[in-house]
């Protein structure tokens, strides 16, 4: 049997998009993934701001979550195209079917599931969010936050699930551990 190497998994595919919900690592994960397959690594939420010259959090107080989610898809388009790599989307960036159509013709789409409870603690703890403050700017309850971030999930668990390689963290295995699972599905699928 042929087995392959991760290097030579880029004569295959050369873009890949991490996707999933919020605070699951895909950015950290992704710039692991990227040293191991020796590929560029870009974060489209950093990406993002820079390209607007401000934070997520000052993007969606000023503007609002519709021109966040516009620039979001605006800038997704074009890494999508220009850009060969790892790619993290944000948790929302797969907004529509056209969407998820357009990067699964590009490259990979790697889902990375998180249990809910381990999402909850990780976004409670980075106050910057803009789905952790009300609009009084003070602290959700875990509740209210549980319930939202459901919410959240459901409406975009669909578009998740239809990525070719789809790898479930629980939250407590190491994340270069999680990036040899990966490597493997991928090496599987290729």
């Amino acid at each position: 049997t042929l087995v392959m190497n991760e290097h030579r998994l880029k004569e295959y595919v050369d873009s890949f998009y991490l996707c999933g919900f919020m605070a699951t690592g895909k950015s950290s994960i992704g710039s692991l993934l990227s040293k191991k397959l020796e590929l560029p690594f870009q974060d489209l939420d950093r990406y993002l701001e820079r390209k607007e010259g401000r934070t997520i959090s000052g993007i969606f107080k000023d503007e609002g979550e519709s021109y966040f989610r516009e620039k979001e898809r605006e800038y997704l388009m074009d890494l999508s195209t220009s850009f060969k790599g790892i790619l993290a989307l944000g948790g929302g960036s797969l907004q529509n079917q056209n969407i998820v159509d357009h990067l699964k013709l590009h490259g990979l789409l790697v889902f990375i599931e998180t249990p809910m409870d381990v999402i909850v603690k990780r976004v409670l703890r980075n106050k910057k969010r803009p789905i952790v403050l009300d609009k009084q700017g003070k602290i959700k309850s875990r509740e209210v936050l549980l319930n939202e971030l459901n919410m959240l999930y459901s409406n975009r668990e669909n578009f998740y699930k239809q990525a070719q390689i789809q790898v479930k963290s629980d939250g407590f295995g190491t994340e270069e551990q999680l990036v040899d699972i990966i490597i493997d599905k991928i090496k599987k699928h290729v």
